[in-house]
């Protein structure tokens, strides 16, 4: 956590509009025990204070990457995202768990601040499991013209309308083997699972994947499940 502090002054540059979720992915093969530590975290002043969503999810799979988990504070400005660092400093016993007893049952793997360039849906905190994308694209403007497109087409086809999905980008610790990543919300696994066949096989996908062939190589996708909110 402490090495995203020097990351504050870059939000000098970026819209009072835009979100910004925190992804610390790690590796554990105690999952008890971290889901014990970041409870305890999640009791400190310092979490009940913060202005963020606070989640943990656990990748099932988890594709290429060796990440198992990921802890996700999600902001809806730069103020409060700033606010909360600069009271993580300050708080000992945040620290303790997070710095210190956490690395007792886990791995850390990456940081990142992630923005979504695009996405339906008001609250993407309504949905429990996530299939993800992650991507290399080379011409973004057209790329997401494109999955605007397809995206909102095909929820409308398979009925999910309401659910989130969209685009995002790492803006700050950005992972070398990625540039965009798309997700799509269910309430459940076998909701995603399902619809996630029922695309793969749609033409509409056919058409898509032809339209962003020379734009778009897709790295990893893996299956975000929530498992607690804080």
């Amino acid at each position: 956590m402490k090495k995203l502090i020097s990351s504050l002054l870059f939000f000098s540059t970026l819209s009072i509009n835009a979100q910004y979720c925190l992804f610390f992915d790690f590796k554990t093969d105690e999952p008890e025990m971290v889901v014990s530590t970041i409870s305890a975290a999640m009791n400190t002043d310092w979490a009940k204070n913060i202005e963020a969503t606070k989640s943990l999810f656990a990748y099932l799979p988890n594709g290429t990457t060796e990440s198992t988990h990921s802890i996700q504070f999600c902001f809806p400005n730069e103020e409060a995202f700033e606010n909360a660092f600069i009271s993580y400093e300050k708080s000992l016993d945040a620290k303790l768990l997070l710095d210190g007893k956490l690395s007792e049952y886990s791995i850390e793997v990456s940081q990142s601040i992630n923005m979504p360039v695009w996405y339906n849906g008001e609250d993407w905190a309504e949905d429990n499991v996530f299939v993800i994308y992650q991507m290399d694209v080379s011409n973004p403007g057209k790329y997401l013209k494109e999955f605007k497109s397809f995206s909102q087409k095909m929820a409308k086809k398979l009925g999910y309308e309401k659910n989130s999905y969209g685009l995002a980008i790492p803006i700050i610790g950005k992972n070398s083997g990625f540039s965009h990543f798309a997700w799509f919300g269910s309430p459940d696994i076998k909701t995603a699972l399902s619809n996630s066949k029922k695309s793969l096989t749609d033409p509409l996908f056919a058409e898509f994947t032809e339209k962003v062939s020379e734009i778009r190589k897709v790295v990893n996708t893996v299956m975000s499940v929530r498992v607690m909110d804080f």
